[in-house]
């Protein structure tokens, strides 16, 4: 959802929220790999949408110092029930400029907030020339404002936000692959992502999938 930018850092924190929980891991790059310095899952108790992010920053850093994690550049995956989406027919033959209009005017009638208050993305699937599928993803902006103020509250530098999921399953690949479903079971229900012809076709939770 935000970009990642250019960092030359040997050393990286990752940081997926998921309800409660917090999975945390750290690498580093040594001589062209990646090494798993530590790894972890802690359950919060304060809600980053709920709690003011200066009392969610200090939670983070009680948990990150009990792990002796001291990294300050951080990637981030947010929990996947934070993101609406919605699905739109993109007929055969429309330029690109006239695919981001119709985008853009489908997300605006389309998602129950004004467009200025979301961060969105988007992932065509079907071939060029062809009708296509595109999968609109929105998350509200306020979402990832508060966590960020959380986490840079306690000197984190967040890198990117993404979702989770979308990590395990490249979208490029499902152009060759015939289709791939990837399921990442969760604290509440289990992740859905459906990726085929180079783009994802479904992204969703399955709530109530198992009892605890």
């Amino acid at each position: 959802m935000t970009g990642a930018k250019k960092t030359s850092a040997t050393s990286m924190l990752g940081l997926v929220l998921d309800g409660n929980r917090l999975d945390f891991v750290a690498a580093r790059r040594t001589n062209g790999s990646v090494e798993i310095r530590k790894a972890g899952s802690v359950t919060l108790s304060l809600d980053p949408l709920t709690n003011e992010p200066d009392l969610v920053g200090a939670e983070l850093r009680k948990h990150l110092d009990a792990a002796g994690l001291r990294d300050r550049r951080c990637v981030v995956g947010v929990p996947l029930n934070w993101a609406l989406t919605l699905a739109v027919n993109v007929p055969a033959g429309l330029p690109p400029e006239d695919v981001r209009a119709l985008l853009e005017m489908e997300a605006e009638r389309g998602f129950p907030y004004a467009p200025e208050t979301l961060m969105l993305a988007q992932s065509l699937a079907g071939v060029p020339d062809g009708e296509r599928i595109a999968t609109l993803i929105a998350i509200p902006r306020d979402h990832l404002t508060r966590l960020q103020d959380a986490l840079e509250s306690i000197g984190l530098r967040p890198v990117s936000f993404s979702l989770g999921i979308t990590a395990l399953q490249p979208v490029a690949e499902s152009a060759t692959a015939g289709g791939v479903v990837a399921l990442v079971p969760g604290e509440k229900g289990v992740a859905l992502q459906v990726t085929a012809q180079g783009g994802v076709c479904a992204l969703r939770v399955l709530e109530g999938a198992f009892e605890q």
